[in-house]
């Protein structure tokens, strides 16, 4: 079955900008796809605010260039969703993917995902961080870092976050709670893994 690359690691930032502008075009009143998710105005405005901070980094600013990154990232993970979302509509409809902007997939272009080895939870540098970290995992487009509270149940709601690396900084948090933590690797074909869940308590 045909499916849409979603791994954006290895392209540069401007090139990822052209991408995801091609995306957004080919998508603008594709009939094949009348609702797709996240709507198209979240991903214009994802996409305008990447383009932004890519001029607002040009001068290398240090916090500029964290702005970038973190823009990319969340106009990764809003992709990643748009491509799932029309995936499941396309259900290996050739004509139907092409038509998105997004790469199709080469046979047999994935790789089956293993669970994280090892997962780690260590103090941000201010009040209130937790950074959670796994190591990268081959064959992910994507990382879901989650945290919920104390106690951990199994109805326990899991504040998510879409981020291409497998590193990611919590903020925010209350001090002196405990707080569980997990991260999600995702890969191109649908495919997920979650790594084991830690708790520390913020600092």
């Amino acid at each position: 079955m045909d499916r849409l690359k979603t791994g954006f690691d290895g392209i540069s930032d401007s090139d990822f900008e052209t991408q995801g502008l091609t995306i957004y075009d080919s998508m603008n009143n594709n009939l094949y796809f009348p609702n797709p998710t996240p709507d198209l105005p979240t991903v214009l405005a994802a996409l305008g605010g990447y383009s932004t901070s890519l001029i607002a980094a040009q001068n290398r600013d240090k916090n500029a260039v964290a702005q970038k990154k973190a823009a990319r990232d969340g106009l990764t993970g809003i992709l990643i969703q748009l491509a799932n979302s029309c995936m499941t509509t396309a259900n290996g409809n050739r004509l139907m993917l092409i038509s998105t902007g997004f790469k199709l997939a080469k046979p047999g272009e994935t790789t089956p995902l293993i669970k994280p080895e090892s997962i780690t939870l260590t103090d941000g540098q201010n009040v209130g961080e937790l950074v959670v970290r796994i190591p990268r995992v081959k064959g992910a487009g994507g990382y879901v870092p989650q945290y919920t509270a104390d106690p951990l149940t199994a109805e326990s709601v899991w504040t998510k976050i879409m981020t291409t690396t497998s590193k990611y900084t919590f903020t925010n948090l209350e001090s002196g709670k405990k707080y569980w933590c997990r991260v999600a690797a995702i890969g191109p074909y649908n495919q997920i893994v979650y790594s084991d869940a830690v708790c520390r308590v913020v600092q």
